[in-house]
């Protein structure tokens, strides 16, 4: 194996090209040309994105109810109200 890369790149230019690379300019731009037309389907799916994200934008900026602030967090040394030896106090 020849490790020297001018000796690689002389050969190379010198080197006929490949004969897969005829006409591949026309054969990329004739496949470019010749796409087939956008199934309804696409439609259908872009529609049903636009309405998930209208949907998720109006029902995070339209609350129907005011935000409430969570209940404290028990301090330690405070029994909460659903602690085990609270909830065993209680009569049945």
């Amino acid at each position: 194996m020849d490790r020297d890369i001018d000796a690689a790149l002389s050969r190379l230019t010198t080197a006929s090209p490949h004969p897969g690379l005829a006409g591949l300019e026309d054969r990329v731009l004739h496949s470019i040309a010749n796409q087939p037309p956008r199934s309804p389907a696409f439609g259908a799916t872009a529609g049903a994105a636009a309405f998930a994200l209208m949907f998720g934008v109006f029902s995070n900026t339209l609350p129907l109810t005011p935000a409430r602030a969570a209940p404290p967090t028990v301090l330690v040394g405070t029994p909460g109200p659903l602690a085990p030896s609270s909830l065993l106090l209680e009569p049945r």
